[in-house]
């Protein structure tokens, strides 16, 4: 793909920044406006999902694939999800499978064309509990934000699949993840599913224990990557603008393997990105979050592992709708 020069001297300025800072860069840096065409993505500020979007800002990956990245904010992942189904106004950012096949069957179709995160979510347990592995969660009080959540769901699906504890064996518990650290540890919930970098923060400043990786068991029995949620644009949007889909990918994998090569100088130079307060936490956050983000999309496995596991959903009565290869859309 050829620049324009706009896109060149944007580029070249964020490169010429030298000494390492915020994502590798010294600071904050006004690189100008992109000549690209404009694209209004959904995203929130921090975490894993937020870090993707800065890291395209601050490296200027979105000006190297001729689009300009648009980004507008929320507070976390469920409210883009809602923005992408519900408003015109943002018809770009990410959603899982699962709630995208439900989409379709409402009339509402969404399309996924590549990996946004790998799974991270973990189930966490008190040390000092009864709950030494994922068979110990029958009968508990489980908690996570909310139970119509890809990421619930699929962790409900690889209990149910590995250790034959369906959803109407424990008790779900809603409350927001942040909150779930301290009520694990007063004991109010007995367990909780907790994604990184939560999950990170749980483990330094609590005396808790990983009991359950839904993403390790999907590995373990079907052999495929799992993710927690997949890069997604409107099918109207998608109709009007495929090239321009094709460039939002593109831009969207230069961010993951960044991340993916760079994530202990990232973390390092801005740590309240994903909420670490501590050398602890931060020394811990390198070792759990060095594979969040995939490096090469493979077509094949992606859709496999989707439509399967959208599948054992159906077959557990988890959702009505039936899996479809027409929520996916190649682009790269």
């Amino acid at each position: 793909m050829t620049h324009g020069s706009n896109q060149v001297s944007r580029r070249g300025v964020l490169k010429a920044s030298g000494a390492a800072g915020l994502f590798g860069l010294a600071g904050c840096i006004d690189s100008g406006s992109s000549s690209g065409t404009t694209v209004v993505h959904g995203t929130t500020q921090g975490g894993t999902t937020g870090v993707i979007t800065s890291v395209v800002e601050n490296q200027g990956f979105d000006a190297d694939h001729g689009i300009d990245l648009d980004l507008k904010q929320f507070t976390d992942p469920p409210q883009v999800q809602n923005q992408l189904a519900l408003s015109d106004d943002v018809p770009t950012g990410y959603m899982g499978s699962i709630i995208a096949t439900r989409m379709h069957a409402e009339n509402n179709p969404m399309k996924l064309v590549g990996p946004y995160m790998y799974y991270h979510a973990y189930v966490l347990a008190r040390s000092d509990s009864d709950i030494d592995g994922p068979s110990d969660l029958a009968g508990k009080r489980i908690s996570y934000g909310n139970e119509a959540a890809d990421a619930w769901l699929k962790f409900a699906v690889l209990l149910a699949e590995t250790h034959g504890i369906t959803p109407d064996q424990y008790e779900f518990v809603q409350s927001a993840p942040p909150a779930a650290l301290p009520l694990l540890d007063r004991g109010e919930v007995d367990a909780i599913l907790s994604f990184e970098p939560i999950l990170t923060k749980g483990l330094t400043q609590y005396d808790f224990d990983v009991v359950f990786s839904p993403r390790d068991a999907w590995r373990e029995t079907e052999d495929l990557p799992l993710t927690t949620v997949d890069l997604a644009v409107t099918q109207s949007w998608y109709e009007n603008n495929a090239d321009t889909t094709s460039d939002l990918a593109a831009t969207l994998l230069d961010a993951q393997r960044h991340l993916s090569e760079n994530i202990d100088s990232v973390i390092e130079n801005n740590p309240s990105t994903f909420g670490f307060e501590s050398d602890a936490a931060i020394n811990l956050g390198k070792e759990r979050m060095d594979q969040i983000y995939p490096t090469e999309w493979n077509e094949d496995s992606f859709v496999e592992s989707e439509l399967r596991m959208v599948e054992k959903a159906n077959e557990l009565g988890m959702i009505d709708a039936a899996p479809t290869e027409d929520i996916f859309e190649w682009v790269m």
